[in-house]
């Protein structure tokens, strides 16, 4: 081969680099540049008995507050969450957590009540699962003592899996109902004179409650030992179907009533039909912390319930337990971007469905690393990303885009984090609970007074009054 050639040959492979060089300069993005599109599934009642337009506004206003952030860092994550209606129907909701996890490939989920998360964590634990992965689970209304509980035992071994959740795919931004169950007979007490009142009967609760809030109900008879040693009764009447609540009313009524002539000592707790709500007599009822501005309790248990339960007059509450410190943590972020978006203020779970999907999407970001480079995320991951995003030694997160910004760049860096939610600041413990501490409430004169406050833990299962 001639010097002339070898010159040539080496001439066109440097003409041919240098236009490969300029064909990639040309090209608008890379492979390394484009965006990492991480999808968030919410199965939230929207059309079903217990809907409210807040629940997704809130979902929302997380997912757009956190994608704010990651663009003021230059971030190649996204988040896109997609929706799908739980109808506050177990069976109807497991079918949407399919579409969403099989055809639209989202890693996690964000879930509503007790009923609808266990049928949604089924699919986690059954060996015949239609899913095609497994999904890490936040949920905001599931007060189930059930839940996470390593003893409780079902007749369906799928559903005693996904309620013992050993693997740990479930964690909840709501109190537990054992609490709950706890503080209602303590308040019933204490409205009875200490269960003494004026006869020399037994001391009885009727309980009216629907089926999604078995374990509240079994709760209230389990743990009336543990605070009153004379005798005592409790019955509880599960609500046939909505038009025939008059009728299931009347028969708790008839418990209350039995040898009344002697027996005058009796309280009575009522469950609203959806998130786990509970009354204990009177415009009264328990809060998660300490509410600034409750909402009406007409709102907490409809008028129109009332009226179907022949009702009107008679004692009534609602209760929902109610974010700690919702006014003051979340004031930059619910308060302002839900109102814009419904028209509506804050309603007291939607914190928690605004912490249920900050928290998954906060786990993925520790999954992924740094954001700019981000890793691959696996479902799996972002389950174990959710233990990592309250530690202690972490700088604090607050609900807002300022905070979420701060925690991107901490992650960035590999330092720890500590998120401290809209709903409650309390940690999760190893089983994915929390424990917020519980106010009664009173209305007098309309408006909202606050009465003794109960913290409950499993240090403290039997929620002394402080």
């Amino acid at each position: 081969m001639s010097c002339h050639f070898r010159v040539r040959l080496a001439a066109l492979w440097t003409l041919a680099l240098v236009f490969c060089f300029v064909a990639d300069a040309a090209r608008p993005a890379t492979a390394a540049s484009e965006p990492r599109i991480i999808r968030i599934g919410a199965v939230v009642d929207q059309t079903g008995g217990s809907t409210s337009p807040l629940y997704r506004a809130a979902v929302e206003l997380a997912a757009s507050q956190m994608n704010a952030a990651l663009d003021r860092n230059g971030s190649r994550v996204k988040f896109e969450v997609v929706f799908g209606d739980s109808k506050s129907n177990p069976p109807f909701a497991q079918s949407e957590a399919l579409r969403l996890i099989n055809q639209e490939q989202v890693k996690a989920l964000v879930t509503d009540s007790s009923g609808v998360t266990i049928a949604i964590n089924k699919l986690n634990y059954d060996p015949a699962t239609p899913a095609k992965q497994k999904v890490p689970i936040t949920c905001f209304q599931c007060s189930s003592s059930f839940i996470n509980d390593a003893n409780v035992t079902e007749s369906d071994p799928v559903t005693q899996a996904a309620e013992r959740d050993v693997d740990n795919w479930l964690f909840r931004v709501f109190y537990v109902a054992k609490y709950e169950a706890a503080v209602l007979v303590q308040i019933a007490l204490n409205k009875t004179n200490g269960g003494k009142g004026n006869g020399d009967g037994t001391f009885k609760i009727g309980i009216l409650a629907d089926g999604g809030h078995r374990a509240l109900a079994t709760g209230i008879a389990a743990v009336l030992p543990s605070f009153y040693k004379d005798p005592s009764s409790t019955e509880i009447i599960y609500m046939s179907a909505l038009d025939k609540l008059g009728a299931d009313w009347a028969k708790g009524d008839r418990h209350r009533q039995r040898d009344h002539g002697k027996d005058r000592r009796c309280a009575r707790c009522r469950h609203r039909r959806d998130a786990a709500g509970s009354g204990v007599g009177g415009d009264q009822g328990l809060s998660a912390g300490r509410p600034r501005h409750p909402d009406p309790v007409e709102q907490q248990f409809p008028a129109e319930l009332y009226s179907q339960a022949g009702g009107r007059g008679r004692e009534r509450a609602g209760g929902q337990f109610r974010d700690a410190r919702r006014q003051e943590r979340i004031r930059r972020g619910l308060r302002q971007g839900i109102p814009a978006a419904t028209g509506q203020s804050p309603e007291m779970t939607s914190s928690g469905a605004y912490d249920a999907t900050a928290t998954l999407m906060l786990a993925a970001l520790v999954a992924a690393g740094d954001a700019k480079r981000p890793r691959d995320v696996a479902p799996a991951d972002i389950r174990d990303g959710l233990a990592k995003i309250n530690n202690k030694s972490g700088q604090k997160v607050r609900p807002t885009v300022e905070g979420f910004s701060s925690a991107i760049r901490l992650i960035a860096k590999g330092k720890p984090i500590n998120y401290e939610g809209a709903y409650d600041s309390g940690d999760w413990d190893a089983a994915g609970d929390m424990f917020p501490p519980l106010v009664h409430w009173k209305v007098e004169n309309q408006q909202f007074v606050e009465y003794e406050l109960y913290r409950c833990s499993p240090q403290q299962p039997l929620c002394p009054a402080k």
